[in-house]
């Protein structure tokens, strides 16, 4: 498996609950700071707010389909 792969899974692996815990988490954090909160790494991990907002929009969409 290379990088991309492995952030992918570890990403699907995520449960909901945990996934909307870190979501509600950054969002709150987001707030508080007036944005400035806000991570986004190079590499990416999975628990940089635009990874898990994105993750969320992935799965919605997912729901959608179905």
């Amino acid at each position: 498996m290379n990088r991309e792969e492995i952030f992918r899974d570890k990403q699907k692996n995520m449960s909901d609950e945990d996934l909307i815990e870190l979501a509600h988490s950054e969002i709150s954090k987001l707030c508080k700071t007036g944005g400035r909160s806000i991570t986004m790494s190079i590499p990416p991990m999975v628990t940089d707010t635009d990874m898990v907002l994105c993750e969320i929009v992935r799965r919605f969409k997912k729901l959608k389909t179905k």
